[in-house]
């Protein structure tokens, strides 16, 4: 797997990469030294062709460096559906569950080619504001687990959770909800709340029952390559 982008579809979260190729010429004394060759291009990334290597010498002339080989288009050579799917007992003043973050395999069709799943419990009330939702809820995670990582597909791909990533993760806190049927919907929708937009919103199916207190969700957020 190589570290690149590709394509998503639409959904909350979006990465990119920034590509530069930095080519030095190779350097030697002047008047009847032997040229100095020169050096290789650096092989491309992304869908871009490598550069050529410029080389300089003496009297006799540098040699000229080799091309550099292309990138492969996109960089990733396959594609999965990068996801968000948990579970917990929940009820107007109590949450707790979990939360796997996970990268299905085969556009969205296969098995799971990175699952890390969170500990996820209420810590307190979340912003006020969702008319439509049964419950809110204020969530921290904690403890994370790599529970499945094939070829090191969690950190190679658009899911981008190296060790770095994933530590950031815990500890955050996030507000969701619930909401039944939401704006007349036959389904029912997980509502999370962004704190850039100040408001609620949609953020995956969910069902729950109130007898059990039982809530699972799903969000699935478009394309990833890996």
């Amino acid at each position: 797997m190589t570290t690149s982008r590709t394509t998503r579809c639409a959904g909350s979260l979006a990465w990119g990469f920034l590509i530069a190729a930095v080519i030095a010429a190779g350097c030697s004394s002047g008047g009847g030294g032997s040229p100095t060759p020169g050096q290789a291009g650096h092989a491309g990334t992304s869908a871009a062709a490598g550069t050529t290597g410029a080389g300089t010498g003496g009297a006799g002339g540098g040699t000229a460096g080799t091309a550099g080989a292309g990138g492969t288009g996109g960089g990733f050579t396959r594609v999965g559906v990068c996801a968000q799917r948990g579970m917990a007992t929940a009820t107007a003043t109590n949450y707790d569950g979990y939360e796997e973050l996970t990268l299905i395999g085969d556009e969205g069709l296969g098995d799971p080619v990175c699952v890390v799943r969170f500990t996820v419990k209420r810590v307190g009330n979340a912003p006020a504001g969702c008319t439509d939702c049964s419950w809110t809820q204020l969530l921290e995670y904690s403890n994370p687990m790599t529970l499945t990582n094939v070829e090191g597909a969690c950190a190679n791909s658009d899911l981008a959770l190296d060790a770095a990533a994933i530590a950031n993760i815990d500890g955050s806190r996030v507000a969701i909800g619930f909401a039944r049927e939401y704006q007349g919907a036959h389904g029912s929708a997980r509502m999370k709340y962004s704190d850039a937009m100040m408001k609620w919103d949609v953020y995956g199916n969910a069902t729950w029952d109130e007898a059990t207190s039982t809530f699972r969700y799903e969000y699935r957020d478009g394309l990833c390559g890996y």
